[in-house]
């Protein structure tokens, strides 16, 4: 049962913070879908964004993207049906894209920062990073300071984007965990069960009988023996 508190959260200063996390599940899906199903056309569109200048950024991008299907899906029928499990796993998957994305920088900022030696000396850089052909045609074309540009600026805007997605599902998380306040049980303060009280209305306290009832019966002679003092 989600807290009404969930709808005073906000994300990007006016959406629902639900709204928000649906809606990033969605897009996740729809570009991983683009990844899959046009390799190309998502490359010419987001390789800025997401990397994959060479072999070791392009397998952090396929992790990335094709664990992106799943768990897109897995987020936005999370929100959809209030499963707060679900919402959690696709959490989950994008401290996993953060981890992608440092491997890619580990692979493409050297490519980047040595992108004019794919042309001023192919044969040593051919030899240090490997056959690129992707490199070698933007190092040919002069747009060796646009791409590094572009790569840097739009890949660390997504990486801030992805660290705000993962507080605002975070915040989200925790307050579907609460109970909502009007049933919370607040813990009654009991007295210990070594005290007990007596109304004066009672019929011992009337018939002058009350203290004088024998609970533990200590007075009564044993079974089957000669009646002793105790």
């Amino acid at each position: 049962m989600y807290s009404p508190e969930v709808a005073d959260r906000t994300m990007f200063l006016c959406l629902p913070v639900r709204l928000s996390v649906f809606v990033s599940a969605i897009v996740v899906t729809l570009t991983s879908i683009l990844y899959i199903v046009d390799n190309s056309l998502f490359n010419s569109l987001f390789r800025n964004c997401v990397g994959g200048f060479g072999v070791g950024g392009r397998i952090s991008t396929v992790l990335g993207e094709y664990t992106g299907f799943f768990f897109g899906v897995l987020g936005t029928m999370g929100c959809w049906y209030g499963r707060r499990d679900w919402v959690k796993s696709y959490n989950t998957w994008l401290w996993f894209r953060l981890l992608c994305y440092a491997g890619m920088y580990s692979f493409d900022l050297p490519l980047i920062f040595h992108c004019e030696d794919f042309v001023n000396s192919l044969a040593p850089t051919t030899e240090k990073f490997g056959y690129n052909p992707l490199m070698y045609n933007i190092a040919m074309n002069s747009k060796c300071s646009s791409t590094r540009t572009n790569f840097l600026v739009l890949s660390v805007l997504m990486l801030f984007l992805i660290l705000y997605l993962i507080w605002g599902t975070t915040d989200y998380i925790e307050f579907t965990g609460r109970l909502p306040k009007h049933l919370l049980r607040m813990p009654k303060d009991l007295t210990s069960g070594a005290f007990y009280s007596h109304s004066l209305g009672e019929r011992s306290v009337l018939n002058g009988m009350w203290g004088k009832y024998d609970h533990h019966r200590v007075s009564e002679h044993p079974v089957s023996m000669d009646p002793s003092e105790v």
